[in-house]
């Protein structure tokens, strides 16, 4: 009986898996678009020289990438252009900007989808007698496999907030030192270099946004595009009305410096206000602590004694 159970189990495990593939490969292959058109545009494309010529070049990723990664995520790559940019953007704001981070996260979704219900089956496999109902080994691997799809796209989510939250911390220190060099004499180039160089080892997050616009300057790209793609990767508000005054302050030739200082002091006023709303707020969030946890100790501190004296007066008393 019991190795009868343990194959049944193995059959489900089996059987989820195939179907887990099935629905990945079938989805890929709805959203990717296999019309005429798109296929004889994918077969001029293949022709042509110069990707004849990349296809010819060597891998330089290594043979693990090579061999494993890429054929594994050709499956799970969604085709759809917006929302793989979406994607895309959304790992670069949480500091993965490698050119396989796409393919990486989707294998990893796919990875966890099939690992973690095959973990979830291993404790019924070796004692069945676990559970009395078998539909509750069918709840498990489905809610394991949906924990294991989603969990990626969690962490993503709570890492691209968390680097938020800090960038949005250091950027008034950002802006007055920015002001500094500027007011010193340096350009705007020079300046956010140099401030990139500064906060190395204060903001590791916020010097690599800032030298990275400096390299797309130095590299030839338009200011007002670089200083765009900055405030697109911090993803902040007040990133976005620094580029904003910058901006315009170029194109009508106003003072740099006096739009930063402006701005500057708005940026401390800002700072200023935040922290006094978090220190109104305190009191509301202290009040379920201390009536689950102060008052209780307090009353029994202060009425224990009481208690333990009236309750040995009545029994004398009897």
């Amino acid at each position: 009986m019991l190795e009868g159970n343990s194959l049944l189990i193995l059959i489900m495990v089996c059987l989820f898996i195939l179907m887990v593939i099935l629905i990945v490969s079938a989805a890929n292959w709805m959203f990717s678009g296999h019309g005429t058109v798109d296929r004889r545009l994918r077969e001029i494309q293949s022709l042509a020289p110069a990707a004849q010529k990349k296809k010819e070049q060597p891998e330089n990723d290594g043979p693990f990438t090579v061999k494993w990664l890429k054929p594994v995520a050709d499956l799970v790559v969604p085709d759809d252009k917006w929302k793989q940019s979406r994607t895309r953007a959304s790992l670069v704001r949480s500091g993965f900007r490698g050119e396989q981070a796409v393919s990486v996260f989707y294998l990893s979704k796919l990875l966890l989808a099939i690992l973690l219900p095959v973990i979830a089956v291993v404790p019924f496999a070796i004692d069945p007698t676990l559970v009395s109902e078998r539909y509750w080994i069918v709840v498990s691997l489905v809610a394991a496999g949906v924990i294991g799809f989603f969990a990626p796209d969690i962490y993503i989510r709570h890492k691209e907030e968390v680097r938020r939250q800090h960038l949005s911390e250091v950027f008034p220190d950002v802006l007055d030192l920015l002001v500094v060099c500027i007011e010193a004499g340096l350009s705007l180039d020079a300046a956010i270099k140099r401030v990139g160089e500064e906060f190395r080892h204060t903001s590791e997050a916020m010097s690599d946004e800032l030298l990275l616009a400096t390299l797309e300057i130095r590299a030839g790209k338009a200011r007002n595009e670089a200083m765009k793609a900055l405030a697109e990767r911090t993803d902040l508000d007040e990133m976005q009305s620094l580029v904003s005054i910058l901006i315009q302050a170029e194109h009508f030739g106003t003072s740099i410096a006096d739009a930063l200082r402006a701005h500057a002091d708005d940026m401390r006023d800002l700072r200023i206000q935040t922290a006094r709303e978090k220190a109104a707020k305190l009191p509301v969030k202290m009040a379920i602590p201390i009536l689950l946890f102060i008052f209780p100790a307090l009353f029994l501190v202060i009425l224990g004694p009481a208690a333990i004296q009236i309750y040995t007066g009545f029994v004398d008393g009897m």
